[in-house]
């Protein structure tokens, strides 16, 4: 039964040149003993959700990953929400990886390429450091836990639906979200203690799925911090990328990522996020809430329908 489990967590197009405990055109071994051998070196699985992850890839597929994570880096840089509501999906969609490493293939990408950025606002002072922090005392503990203890545990299939319901309520969300928020004033003390409990609620859908944070993050903090939208998105920046990071690492843990997939991911998308950034702002605030919204439904109706 092991073994038959193992055949069936490969990619379809691997699975289909596969035979019961056989190997596939490239030599690679589906063993009942849970080893698999992808670059002629043993390596033994351990846990019961434990797969191979790293798997050669053909040069197709690198372009086609390279190509895809830089228009994706492109899009979430122009409308400055990131982009891993589009990322997942289409790992998904389109590369055939299951719902859970989809996540986690692209949690690691997403977070490589967050550093950066974050480093980036914080060195430019527009990060509220003390927001930041609370918030992040919340998300973290609650997206290593969901990524590494809850994720993995949810069956492939239902995790696909919930996944395309979660980007239609996004969606929703998003059309319903105000363009401006309060800046006047100092927020209270019970804006920062308001702040880990968010964290929570985000780190969980972070860990869980790796898209959405950031839509959600953002009008929380620009309401309780009253932030101006470039402190406000700089401070989710910072505070997504340690979410992500959280998130990566649980999902490393238990197995859920795909390493030779997120390398290209997270070069492609660098590469998309840096052109973007130059066009980024030139867009009104509710144009920009369409293109996300398009975006949510454009990739959670797919993943109902598949």
């Amino acid at each position: 039964m092991l073994g038959l489990s193992l055949c069936r967590s490969l990619p379809r197009s691997i699975r289909g040149q596969l035979g019961h405990g056989g190997a596939d055109i490239t030599g690679r071994i589906c063993g009942h003993d849970g080893q698999y051998d992808p670059l002629g070196q043993a390596c033994t699985a351990s846990g019961p959700n434990s797969h191979a992850r790293l798997r050669p890839v053909d040069p197709l597929t690198i372009a086609a990953l390279l190509v895809f994570a830089g228009v994706v880096g492109i899009y979430g840089s122009v409308i400055g929400a990131g982009g891993g509501f589009v990322l997942i999906p289409g790992l998904v969609l389109l590369f055939d990886l299951e719902g859970v490493e989809a996540v986690g293939t692209g949690a690691v990408a997403l977070a490589a390429i967050g550093i950066g950025g974050a480093r980036t606002y914080d060195q430019k002072g527009l990060v509220d450091r003390r927001g930041a922090s609370w918030f992040a005392a919340g998300a973290i503990p609650s997206a290593l836990f969901f990524a590494a203890v809850v994720a993995d545990r949810i069956d492939s299939a239902v995790f696909v639906d919930l996944l395309g319901l979660l980007l239609l309520a996004l969606a929703v969300f998003v059309v319903a979200m105000p363009t401006t928020f309060e800046e006047h004033g100092e927020p209270d003390l019970r804006s920062l203690r308001a702040l880990p409990a968010g964290g929570v609620v985000v780190g969980f859908v972070g860990g869980t799925f790796a898209v959405g944070g950031g839509l959600i993050t953002l009008p929380f903090l620009a309401r309780l911090r009253r932030l101006d939208p470039h402190r406000a998105a700089a401070t989710t920046a910072a505070t997504a990328m340690l979410s992500s990071l959280a998130s990566s690492t649980g999902h490393a843990i238990v197995g859920n990522v795909r390493w030779s997939h997120a390398a290209v991911l997270a070069v492609g998308a660098a590469v998309g996020s840096t052109f973007g950034a130059s066009r980024a702002g030139r867009l009104r605030p509710r144009t920009v809430l369409v293109l996300v919204a398009c975006g949510l439904v454009t990739t959670g109706v797919p993943l109902l329908l598949r």
